[in-house]
């Protein structure tokens, strides 16, 4: 009894601790990266320069997911969350066939990404329920229709990475978009979304799965070629979607690919120092989809060495003298970032905040 009792107590400060890292990187991008003229977010600063570009809509989307962790750790920020969800109304283009977010706020001339829109998807849903708005829940299923406006037979499935050159499908489409639609299906219990879950999830699992440790490759051209990069998220989405296929259907196979992929993405990318070896712009999702799968498949292997000892990593050693995060989470900063990305900061603030507002329980079914 004493030594689970000091367990939980070192768990709860751990909590903390990374509960404080991110509300002090949240304060200092409102500090440092929003424009008041505007309310709206720069891509990019450099101190002592004036920042102008908005922030790509990728970069949107990590930041309501970071600010929908923020409110839910502390209900001050939810008036942030709230301004935040407000200023992408200004990146939705209206232009037909079918209305989607645009990369940057409007009007310009339209370039839409799905993959962009499926960041928005699963960050406007969040925030839907901490906003108590229906609002803004119909506009994550109409971002969500945008994006099904990007799913043709062409390979017998699956969803392109850009509206205006689709010339490749890819896991980061694909794996988010399942994602989107478990998302979509707990809320409104509808069986389309389901079925369109467990028809992209297939797609995907058959086209950019690597057979030899079923982590997942990058993109697969209309010609049936595979471009075989490996990046973090892309399986981190994919895990997302099989913990979330198995806790509603409750079919093995599921399971087995969770299990599969938290141990083979757990053995690629984290060093044996105990850094996460990769961009934190990707391997924050792959981090938070290692907690899902935990809470929600029995036997999964245990995350929770791995992501305390990278995030104190990312916290003590890759942020810099300024307090400021880089684009790799497993490299020391040397001198002040210059410039400095919203993207990477709110990826850090999603990951401290995900932490601190996690169970740290396995699955016990």
């Amino acid at each position: 009894m004493i030594a689970s009792g000091i367990i939980a107590f070192w768990s709860l400060l751990q909590k903390e601790h990374f509960k404080a890292y991110g509300q002090e990187a949240f304060d200092r991008i409102q500090a440092e990266m929003m424009t008041p003229s505007s309310g709206l977010f720069v891509e990019e600063r450099t101190l002592g320069k004036t920042a102008k570009d908005p922030v790509f809509n990728w970069g949107l989307g990590v930041l309501i997911q970071a600010a929908n962790a923020a409110s839910v750790a502390d209900k001050r920020n939810v008036e942030e969350l709230q301004s935040i969800v407000e200023g992408s109304d200004r990146y939705w283009n209206k232009t037909g066939p079918v209305a989607g977010f645009d990369v940057r706020p409007v009007p310009k001339p339209m370039d839409r990404y799905y993959d962009d829109n499926e960041w928005m998807v699963l960050g406007l849903i969040e925030a839907s329920k901490i906003l108590h708005s229906d609002k803004v829940l119909d506009r994550a299923r109409k971002a969500f229709d945008y994006v099904l406006s990007g799913r043709d037979s062409v390979l017998g499935d699956g969803i392109y990475w850009r509206e205006k050159e689709k010339t490749s499908k890819n896991t980061c489409s694909n794996g988010p978009a399942a994602a989107c639609a478990l998302a979509l299906y707990d809320v409104d219990q509808n069986p389309r979304y389901l079925q369109i879950a467990e028809d992209i999830y297939a797609w995907t699992r058959s086209h950019l799965r690597d057979p030899e440790d079923g982590l997942y490759w990058d993109n697969i051209s209309l010609s049936g070629k595979v471009q075989k990069s490996k990046w973090s998220y892309n399986t981190g989405l994919m895990l997302r979607s099989a913990a979330d296929l198995y806790r509603i259907t409750q079919k093995p196979n599921y399971a087995a690919d969770a299990i599969e992929m938290q141990d083979a993405s757990l053995r690629r990318w984290v060093t044996s120092d105990g850094r996460l070896k990769d961009d934190g712009k990707f391997i924050h999702l792959l981090l938070e989809n290692w907690i899902r799968a935990y809470s929600e498949v029995p036997k999964t292997t245990n995350p929770w060495p791995a992501i305390e000892s990278g995030l104190k990593f990312v916290h003590g050693l890759q942020r810099d003298s300024l307090g400021h995060y880089g684009n790799r989470w497993d490299m020391k900063a040397t001198k002040p970032y210059t410039p400095y990305a919203l993207i990477d900061q709110a990826s850090a603030i999603r990951a401290f905040f995900t932490v601190a507002n996690a169970d740290q329980k396995p699955s016990q079914k």
